[in-house]
């Protein structure tokens, strides 16, 4: 195996190709060029796909194909967040879902009582049924003048 970084390859490879690639085409690239053997091929795609992802020099065009920054304008790789998430599925909830936030709607308007989370239900469940002493009876007085 050649040292080198795999982001200083796909660099030089996205450079001399001249044009985007998609991420297969350009692995094996890097893979010739490290001489990165099929043994370590496993250990390092994952790395090589993070540190692509998070380089700020390289950009996903759609279709799990990169290239570089330079060549490519804000207005064509940027991704509005809005349009990620309008697509999503109100289906998606489950009967659990709307009931939790039916309950703290009411909470919210002041129709219920307070939310009582889960932990602290299953603390209060556990916790045994004698009723709680006064902080006299725990300190041996019977006064409440303490």
């Amino acid at each position: 195996m050649k040292e080198g970084s795999m982001l200083d390859s796909a660099l030089h490879i996205l450079e001399a190709e001249g044009k985007e690639m998609k991420f297969a085409d350009l692995w094996a690239k890097v893979k010739e060029d490290l001489e990165i053997s099929p043994e370590e091929e496993n250990q390092r795609i994952g790395r090589f796909y993070t540190d692509l992802s998070l380089s700020g020099t390289f950009v996903v065009l759609g279709e799990n194909t990169w290239d570089l920054r330079v060549r490519h304008t804000y207005d064509k790789v940027h991704i509005d967040v809005n349009d990620v998430y309008s697509d999503v599925d109100e289906r998606d909830t489950d009967a659990v879902d709307a009931a939790e936030e039916a309950e703290y709607n009411e909470y919210v308007r002041g129709d219920a009582g307070p939310i009582v989370e889960d932990e602290e239900q299953s603390d209060e469940e556990s916790s045994d049924s004698r009723p709680r002493e006064s902080a006299a009876e725990l300190l041996g007085s019977q006064s409440d003048n303490y």
